[in-house]
């Protein structure tokens, strides 16, 4: 089965179904003691399935971290784009979708996943373009399609939404991710990640808020 159709495979796995109860067991597996350490034995085990069970679900590892964080995203999707958000002004939008980015960015079942990667990437390649396809990938698509829809309303001046989601992603992620990532801090208060959005903010409206727009402000 092809890795990249998990997400059709699997749609939304419900609490006590036989998939979420398996996803569950590897996430808590892979996140604790490393992908290549865990077996498929011992995720069964955990799961309290067989593995006949297992299989008929998930036919090996990489599907089944694709799946965890295909289902991580979904849930996390809600909380990234609230309802109403295209129709805010600009900038109390990028706010809004700033702090949400951030803590979910932040949150311990995203740097988990995220430590996972970095540290299993180069044996096992497929991860990180799992991971990447599914998660990173899907805001950037996400927010460029937000930025191109606001640039034809006329309210930013974007060539390449795109490219400009990038730069915003970007500005909000570097000044914290990897300081959390790697254990230097174990969070930052409301008041430094609220800082931080507005620098991100504060910034990508200068380069992108259409001049005639820029002078009244």
């Amino acid at each position: 089965m092809p890795m990249t159709a998990v997400e059709d495979q699997h749609p939304e796995a419900r609490q006590g179904q036989k998939p979420a109860q398996i996803m569950s067991a590897a996430k808590t597996l892979f996140t604790s003691q490393g992908f290549g350490a865990t077996s498929m034995d011992a995720i069964a085990r955990v799961a309290n399935v067989s593995k006949a069970t297992l299989y008929a679900h998930f036919s090996g590892k990489e599907e089944l971290f694709a799946a965890i964080v295909s289902h991580e995203c979904r849930t996390q999707q809600s909380l990234l784009w609230a309802p109403g958000v295209e129709e805010k002004e600009v900038d109390d939008a990028l706010r809004e979708i700033g702090r949400n980015f951030l803590d979910l960015l932040l949150s311990a079942p995203a740097v988990a996943i995220f430590r996972v990667v970095v540290a299993e990437s180069t044996r096992f390649p497929d991860l990180g373009r799992i991971f990447f396809n599914s998660g990173p990938n899907q805001m950037r698509q996400s927010l460029s399609c937000y930025l191109a829809k606001t640039a034809a309303r006329g309210r930013l001046d974007i060539a390449d939404p795109w490219r400009a989601a990038e730069h915003f992603i970007g500005m909000l992620q570097t000044p914290v991710h990897f300081s959390v990532l790697f254990g230097v801090k174990d969070h930052f208060a409301r008041d430094e990640l609220d800082r931080n959005v507005s620098d991100a903010v504060e910034a990508f409206l200068r380069a992108y808020l259409p001049r005639d727009r820029m002078e009244k402000s």
